[in-house]
């Protein structure tokens, strides 16, 4: 049985989700699908205070080896005091989550620009939301020429053939395979930029890890592209 590193988790209050999204509630997830790593951050980074939200993710992974620290940071909080991207990396974080659309900041906005920058040049890769149609094209446009990993996540049926363009250009964009919910988008996806370009992401503990896990295994792809996604991508993306 392949290994499973899911790289879409949170924990936390969150107003959209019926409750609180309990650290126990996603390692229950975990454990019950054979889960061996889940990549998580607090929703109170992403909703109040990203130095808060950091702090209480890496308390959390520090409590739960399964749990692997992801950072998150709000440009439209950025202040002069913050930490350096570099001491995220030096702390242990293995990706940093951007939210443009729960913030509510546009993709051109020059904090943005600065941080992205900022998070390849600590040699960490970006994660961030493209739901909206137009916003991964935007997004290279302002990141320019941008050396570092970018993994989009959201991506559903009316996004996907603009990050499938978007990455037959970049060999540096990844895709998180949770908003793929179409009938035959992941294995679309992996014929058209190859299954060593998508990454397993569930968005638990507010979904069932299993529906994600689901769309992975009913794709009819083969055995070693299965395994790649559902854990052996990120593994190396993230040096896991």
């Amino acid at each position: 049985m392949p290994e499973i590193i899911d790289i879409n988790t949170m924990f936390g209050p969150l107003p959209i989700a019926p409750s609180d999204l309990s650290i126990e509630g996603l390692l229950n997830q975990m454990q019950r699908h054979r889960i061996i790593l889940s990549c998580t951050i607090s929703t109170i980074g992403l909703q109040l205070d990203h130095n808060s939200g950091n702090a209480a993710t890496r308390a959390a992974a520090a409590e739960s080896k399964e749990l692997v620290p992801v950072a998150t940071i709000n440009p439209l909080r950025l202040m002069s005091r913050d930490e350096p991207i570099s001491s995220l990396k030096t702390d242990g974080f293995k990706m940093v989550r951007f939210f443009p659309w729960l913030q509510g900041w546009p993709i051109q906005y020059a904090p943005f620009v600065m941080l992205g920058h900022g998070v390849a040049a600590a040699n960490l890769p970006l994660m961030i939301e493209t739901r909206i149609p137009g916003v991964a094209t935007e997004l290279l446009d302002v990141l320019g020429d941008y050396a570092g990993v970018i993994i989009l996540t959201g991506v559903d049926s009316q996004a996907l053939a603009e990050s499938l363009v978007l990455m037959t250009r970049h060999a540096n964009i990844y895709l998180e395979t949770s908003g793929l919910i179409s009938t035959g988008a992941i294995a679309l996806a992996a014929s058209q930029v190859g299954a060593e370009r998508l990454l397993f992401g569930s968005g638990a503990p507010m979904r069932p890890a299993a529906s994600g896990l689901n769309l992975v295994r009913a794709a009819g792809l083969a055995a070693d592209d299965e395994s790649a996604i559902l854990g052996g991508n990120a593994r190396r993306l993230l040096k896991l």
